[in-house]
């Protein structure tokens, strides 16, 4: 559903969670093991050393303190910046306001635009009408210039979940066939607390 291939995005998050796994496994094995303490401190001021010598051979000028390492660690600094804001931004463009919009035709006053509580109250209240439902939320967003509708519902426990999909599938092609426009939908089923508490509640015919 977005412009960044899913492999990457996981292989991106592997990466990162095992980063993040290993800087606190070996924080804490420095904590607790004065062994790998001492590796870890020695290990620190010779990175430290190397840096210092490294800024001082690389300065640009005897007058300045400014180093060829320094900006070098700058530029992939902001290099890092750079690719993470261009992945952030591919992997949505945010809400949208619009579900549908149709370009105005040849003598028309202006383009047809379907705003999205449109098909929120459309499906929201369709649904509100099924027992088997506990809630329902439906948000647009705007993926690759294309807006599309999520459908986002709860049901109550031990409801088929085959059933509640077809049941806003239905929905939606009814929504299609009402503005004559078949809109880009995923549909997510969520279980929770809620749906627990209410799976012996008595239903209300």
């Amino acid at each position: 559903m977005n412009g960044t291939n899913r492999i990457v995005n996981r292989m991106i998050l592997l990466v990162v969670g095992l980063v993040l796994l290993g800087a606190g496994g070996a924080a804490v094995t420095a904590v607790t093991w004065p062994v790998a303490g001492d590796t870890w401190n020695a290990g620190l001021s010779s990175a430290t050393e190397w840096m210092v010598g490294a800024d001082e051979q690389t300065r640009i000028s005897d007058a300045t303190t400014v180093s060829w390492f320094v900006l070098a660690l700058l530029v992939a600094l902001l290099l890092v910046v750079v690719i993470a804001v261009t992945v952030i931004a591919r992997l949505g463009g945010g809400r949208s306001s619009t579900v549908i919009r149709v370009e105005a035709a040849e003598g028309a006053q202006g383009p047809v635009t379907i705003r999205q509580e449109f098909a929120s109250d459309a499906i929201t209240h369709s649904l509100a009408g099924h027992d088997e439902i506990l809630s329902s939320r439906v948000s647009a967003r705007r993926v690759r210039g294309t807006d599309v509708l999520h459908v986002s519902v709860t049901p109550r426990q031990n409801t088929s979940l085959a059933e509640v999909a077809a049941t806003v599938t239905r929905l939606v092609d009814n929504l299609a066939t009402l503005t004559d426009r078949d809109t880009p939908t995923y549909v997510s089923i969520h279980s929770g607390v809620r749906a627990r508490l209410a799976a012996d509640q008595p239903r209300v015919q």
